[in-house]
């Protein structure tokens, strides 16, 4: 039993002693498997040779007393030789040798063949099922004290966690995309109503003074309501546009500012068929332009819209920029207004840290503001 008992010991405590230091190295998942099975199979090795050494060293123990315990028995036996002793053992050879030998008939002979056949035949199964059986035995005893079940157990408890987070993960994906569309949708409701009252304020104020130029806007918020509101709506639902649509979309706005505010001059170049660019994006800059850089400046403005393409550490970008020559930061704002600041939220939950809102002032006056973001056509 002690070899048996070191052996054990050993078995279940060095393998799976070594599978939680691994553990605690926290190596990348590949390696942690290897390394875990190797584990458990030294461990049972090592266990083997230990239960080997031990067994070996328990044999010639006891081989020491069976040859100890020889030497004392033949001494007794020399001690009680006697002249009578012998006298006995010659009585019980005589009688040995006088004792009438027994009949064997031919049957006896044939069963007793017949029943040493059976004997041989029984021993041979035997032979072949005992190693079977006790390897069988041993396999299932050296995996479970080894560890092997809870390795299994272990990988089939890993895949189910991160199944887990996989759906957690996805989860707030969805979720995070739920909310966006949701922003969007009430930045669309924010958007189309502020271009209906200053628009409307403007023919209000253009009916009494000049009637031919408050005609003219009314036609022009006539031509931009058909070709964008539809478009709106239909973005209000979609996380992507393309950028031929905003582009159309920021012209005609252009077109109907310039009927409002006719010292408003405007540009519209793009080095670039189309891309999918983030609904309202555009818009939202060109209304932001208006807003704090053309309408506080008194004279003429300009405002300038580019796309173009870059490439930055081998990745292609798409460029979009939207310059006025108005007030620039001295005016009412300094770029952290509620519109700005939703397109950066917006631009980092889409595409992290690739995209970008930047803005920065122009020499000649007025500010530039740089939307970045991957270019996908």
């Amino acid at each position: 039993m002690l070899p048996i008992s070191i052996g054990v010991s050993a078995l279940y405590l060095t393998g799976p002693g070594l599978a939680v230091l691994v553990r605690q190295l926290q190596f990348v998942e590949k390696k942690e498997a290897i390394y875990l099975t190797l584990a458990l199979v030294f461990g049972g090795l090592l266990s083997y040779g230990i239960y080997q050494l031990s067994d070996y060293f328990c044999d010639w123990v006891s081989s020491e007393k069976k040859v100890h315990g020889s030497f004392e028995f033949a001494a007794k036996f020399e001690g009680h030789n006697s002249p009578a002793s012998k006298e006995l053992e010659s009585g019980i050879n005589s009688f040995h040798s006088v004792k009438p030998k027994p009949q064997v008939s031919a049957a006896s002979t044939a069963a007793s063949s017949d029943e040493q056949t059976a004997k041989e035949a029984n021993q041979n199964i035997n032979q072949f099922l005992t190693p079977v059986v006790n390897g069988f035995v041993d396999t299932l005893i050296v995996i479970s004290l080894g560890g092997g079940f809870d390795l299994w157990l272990f990988f089939r408890q890993k895949k189910r966690l991160l199944e887990d987070q996989r759906l957690r993960e996805l989860k707030q994906a969805q979720e995070a995309r739920r909310e966006a569309e949701l922003r969007l949708s009430v930045l669309v409701a924010q958007v189309e109503p502020h271009f209906l009252f200053n628009t409307l304020a403007g023919v209000r104020s253009a009916i009494n003074t000049e009637p031919v130029r408050a005609t003219a806007i009314v036609d022009h918020l006539v031509d931009y309501l058909r070709t964008t509101i539809p478009k709106f709506r239909s973005d209000g639902s979609s996380s992507q546009a393309r950028l031929q649509q905003q582009l159309d979309a920021a012209r005609a706005y252009l077109n109907l500012m310039q009927a409002r505010i006719p010292r408003l001059n405007f540009s519209i170049e793009s080095e670039i068929a189309d891309a999918a660019l983030p609904p309202l994006m555009l818009i939202s800059l060109v209304e932001n332009a208006i807003k704090h850089g053309v309408e506080p400046k008194i004279g003429p403005a300009h405002i300038a819209i580019n796309a173009r393409e870059l490439v930055f550490d081998k990745q292609s970008l798409l460029e979009l920029s939207v310059a006025d020559d108005g007030v620039g930061f001295g005016g009412t704002t300094s770029g952290s207004g509620i519109g700005l600041e939703n397109i950066r939220e917006r631009l980092a939950s889409m595409y992290g840290d690739v995209a970008n809102l930047t803005l920065k002032a122009n020499p000649e006056g007025g500010v530039t503001a740089i939307i970045c973001l991957p270019l996908e056509k």
